[in-house]
Formats: structure tokens, sequence, C-alpha cells
């Protein structure tokens, strides 16, 4: 910040370089700011904070998104074997694996990670599904809590009448 004299008192102006292209900012202030009032100035021109980006260089298309180079054969191989795979052993109309699969086993067979398994098994393929013995379990479990739950309340009402005849 520089504070020079000025016509009808001093001027104050905050500074800012950009990170990328070392552009400079100014900020005109007629009154001393706290930094946080000056940070959300320089945010409503457009300027980004730590690091210090232009609203110039913020607009510029990022070269970082574009492919390297390409991939691998063993990549492109292990790709292949992992759709392979996903085709042979899992059901998409079920949502399951056939017995002895999972997205691990896929991913062990075919050399890609775990993780890449399930998100293109996912997308491609469709989600894992519960088992419908499953769902019934817990359809079971829930209307037996829902029943315990009411035999307590019974229970407890039974109870306060018998300690009141007792009282």
């Amino acid at each position: 910040m520089v504070s020079r004299p000025g016509i009808g008192g001093p001027t104050i102006t905050a500074h800012l370089i950009c990170s990328g292209c070392r552009k400079s900012g100014q900020l005109g202030l007629r009154v001393n700011m706290p930094p946080e009032a000056i940070d959300k100035k320089f945010k409503q021109s457009g300027w980004r904070l730590d690091p210090h980006v232009c609203p110039d260089c913020i607009r510029k298309p990022s070269k970082g998104n574009i492919m390297a180079s390409e991939p691998s054969t063993a990549a492109v191989k292990s790709q292949a074997k992992m759709f392979t795979l996903l085709s042979q052993h899992f059901d998409a109309e079920t949502g399951h694996y056939a017995k002895g699969w999972s997205d691990k086993k896929v991913a062990d067979e075919s050399g890609a990670s775990p993780a890449m398994v399930s998100a293109v098994r996912a997308e491609a393929f469709g989600e894992l599904k519960e088992p419908s013995e499953i769902s019934a379990l817990r359809s079971d479990i829930s209307t037996l809590e829902s029943l315990m739950v009411e035999q307590i309340a019974s229970l407890r009402t039974e109870l306060a009448k018998v300690s009141k005849a007792y009282a």
C-alpha cells in the first residue's frame, strides 16, 4: 500500500501483481481500510487472491486439461481386459456379479485400479444392487423393530398399572 499526498488529502493506493502475467492491479482508497475490505474490493473487480490472478488470466482457457500423451499399450490392454471381464461376469439387469467375482477381482485380473473398475462398471454397466434376499431381510427387521416398540410400550403401560395398584 502506498500513501501519497493529493488534492483534498492523502490518497492511498493498494497494489497487486498477477502471478501469471505480472500485470499490476491498483485500487485507490479514500480512507485506510482493513486488509479484509481491500481483499473484498479486489475480488469485486475480478481478481482472485492467493495466489494473485488478474481477471484476464482467469478468463484464459487452461492448458492443464489437454492430454499430454497417448495412453500406453499396457493401459489400453488393461482397459480392454477390464471391459471383457465386466461383460462376462457382471449382470447389468440384476446388478450382481457372478459368484466369486467383484470389482476387486476384476481389478486384480485386468491390472486396473479398483476405483477405475468401480467407476467404469457404474457408468457403463450399472450400479451394484442389493440382492432381493437382503432387501427382504431389511424389511423383516424393520417390521420386527416396530413390533418390538409396540410391545415395549404395551409392557410399560401394564407395568404402570401394576405399580399403581400396589402403591
